[in-house]
């Protein structure tokens, strides 16, 4: 498919998708139910600029980065797959991220007062349609610029996997409680602990897997951790965080605290995985 492009013609294309999904995740956001007051917003973005822009630049920026990763990283992918399943493998992980992300507790940044099956039940359609539109572009960017063809599939070793994704969710859940028992991360784990437990290591667990399910993609890159966790997982998950701090005043620091934690946790805790695996398997 990108044989059929001039170069300027794929800019365009390209661009394209990513305003028709931004288009359709603001649809999606007012199709669901949801019983938002825009006059809560009170950050100078929103103030400055309106409810409706700030959250258009917010979906036109978090979208670009989906496009450029899976078109840049997908291209040199170590696998030789369809375009398609490389765009799906990361549509899906960033999908994950917002429908899992969404869920965090923290009831103040939602219309409900107290977390319960209505916060779930409003996070998770909320979730949904930042969800369906990622899934929608990276599957038509990946059929549209990466001209991969079937010739092997990539084997891992299930065991190791499950293993690697457990400590992960272990380490981020055990970083994560003393940031909340410190105060140095703010949600509602005072109000709500075993919802935030259960949540914090759910979401542990989805980090890990992600890394494992995209990784066979960065095999033959040389900075390939940091590719992997920093330049794909951590500014999507920081992006899709800074949301909030678009829109509530005072709150953008916590958000880009809390979310550059969570993916220096997971770099160093990969890291070490690794120097463990090496070590052994010298021995």
């Amino acid at each position: 498919m990108i044989n059929q492009f001039s170069r300027k013609q794929l800019l365009i294309v390209n661009m394209t998708a990513i305003i028709l999904s931004s288009i359709l995740a603001i649809f999606a956001h007012a199709l669901f139910p949801a019983e938002v007051n825009d006059g809560d917003f009170d950050s100078i973005f929103v103030k400055a600029l309106g409810f409706p822009v700030v959250a258009t630049l917010y979906f036109l920026i978090l979208f670009a980065h989906c496009t450029a990763v899976t078109i840049y990283f997908g291209n040199r992918s170590a696998i030789k797959i369809s375009g398609v399943k490389i765009g799906f493998r990361f549509g899906l992980s960033f999908a994950l991220i917002y429908m899992i992300g969404m869920q965090e507790i923290v009831v103040e940044a939602s219309p409900v007062s107290y977390w319960g099956f209505d916060f779930v039940k409003y996070q998770f359609f909320m979730g949904l349609a930042d969800a369906l539109p990622v899934l929608f572009l990276c599957l038509i960017i990946g059929y549209i610029n990466i001209s991969k063809k079937e010739e092997h599939i990539y084997k891992n070793n299930i065991l190791n996997n499950i293993i690697f994704i457990f400590i992960i969710a272990i380490t981020i859940l055990i970083t994560r409680i003393i940031g909340y028992k410190t105060g140095i991360i703010n949600n509602n784990f005072s109000q709500y602990p075993v919802p935030c437990i259960v949540w914090t290591l759910l979401f542990g667990f989805l980090l890990g897997f992600i890394y494992v399910y995209i990784e066979p993609f960065f095999k033959n890159m040389k900075y390939r951790n940091v590719n992997i966790i920093f330049l794909t997982i951590g500014i999507n998950w920081i992006i899709f965080n800074s949301f909030i701090g678009l829109i509530f005043k005072g709150v953008m620091p916590q958000m880009l605290l809390r979310s550059t934690v969570d993916i220096v946790v997971l770099y160093f805790t990969v890291k070490t995985l690794e120097i463990i695996r090496i070590r052994k398997s010298t021995n």
